[in-house]
């Protein structure tokens, strides 16, 4: 008999007046007896213990003496338990390996996507700061030629504030209640000495808000007021009034800035007649919430509403921005 892997080979006697028989236990198909030939090949045989009985028959007399052979078949070594546990440990491994791969590759996009909106950022407050210049220094020669010497001099005093204010803002991403209310206010009053005194700003802040620990994005006020100005008090040619409300709700901070101008619609009709002046400031505050939005799970909302009278006329614009109170930004 002759035995390789799950294969047993066993040569008998060729002899043609013996007929051999043989049974395996353990096999459900070979429990009972099965002719066969001077060799028998057991090929597949179950895993375990096995015993092998052969008996020969000649003219109708059945042999007493059967042979008797003890068969094991052992496990294939892939199917041990410590080949398995082998598998096991390099499959988890593998996976391991994918998972901080694939960490590791977002974490890279990601880098990429937060370098490339730093620098979206940094743009547009780039962008920002020499549009309001720009605009300041019309103003400034507006002071000089109709506002005598001592207009001038306050208007460049205020300048030089808001320069030195644009200055200080330029490495950071946000910036107090406090200290915007500063800005703001030295804002209004440049454009108040440009105007001729035509602007009335009121700022009210919740008193449950701590203006010094609440932060909103850099520059994100100013062009809002600017917009009212430009677009909504100076075609009004009459006293115009700014209102800034800022209150809490729901674990955002509210800005609701309201003008008494001319409203949208009217501004748009006067489109020819200031074409000189050309706003970016509305495109470049949605883009630079699209580019705050992205560190934010609490997102900044931006909304414009059109104010109307008793008798339906426009009688102003009412923006509004939410900020969440505990902001993020790039630092």
């Amino acid at each position: 008999m002759t035995r390789s892997y799950n294969h047993v080979f066993v040569a008998l006697e060729n002899d043609p007046s013996i007929q051999y028989s043989y049974k395996v236990t353990g096999e459900t198909d070979l429990l009972q007896w099965k002719n066969t030939g001077p060799e028998i090949h057991l090929v597949g045989l179950s895993r375990g213990a096995h015993e092998l009985f052969i008996r020969g028959e000649r003219n109708g007399v059945i042999s007493s003496n059967v042979l008797k052979y003890d068969i094991f078949i052992k496990t294939p070594f892939y199917l041990t338990w410590w080949c398995i546990s082998i598998f096991i440990i390099l499959a988890l491994v593998m996976f391991y390996v994918f998972l901080s791969l694939e960490s590791k590759l977002l974490d890279e996009r990601r880098d990429r996507n937060l370098e490339v909106t730093n620098l979206e950022g940094r743009a547009y407050r780039a962008q920002m700061n020499p549009h309001f210049i720009f605009n300041a220094l019309n103003g400034m020669q507006s002071a000089m030629v109709l506002g005598g010497e001592k207009e001038f001099n306050a208007y460049i005093s205020s300048f030089s504030k808001l320069i030195r204010d644009i200055i200080d803002m330029s490495s950071v991403d946000k910036i107090s209640i406090a200290d915007e209310i500063k800005y703001i206010t030295n804002y209004v009053k440049l454009q108040d000495h440009r105007l001729d005194e035509q602007i009335d700003l009121e700022i009210h802040v919740d008193p449950k808000i701590n203006q010094n620990e609440v932060f909103l994005p850099c520059m994100m006020l100013q062009p809002i007021v600017e917009n009212a100005i430009v677009h909504g008090i100076v075609p009004k040619q009459d006293t115009g009034k700014i209102e800034i409300e800022l209150a809490v709700q729901d674990r955002m901070l509210c800005i609701c800035i309201t003008d008494n101008g001319i409203g949208r619609e009217a501004a748009a009709a006067q489109k020819e007649k200031y074409a000189k002046h050309k706003s970016y400031a509305t495109q470049i505050l949605r883009d630079r919430i699209d580019i705050f939005n992205y560190y934010n799970q609490q997102k900044l909302a931006f909304s414009i509403e059109d104010l109307f009278d008793a008798a339906g006329a426009a009688s102003g614009t009412k923006v509004t921005l939410e900020v969440p109170l505990e902001l993020k930004t790039r630092n």
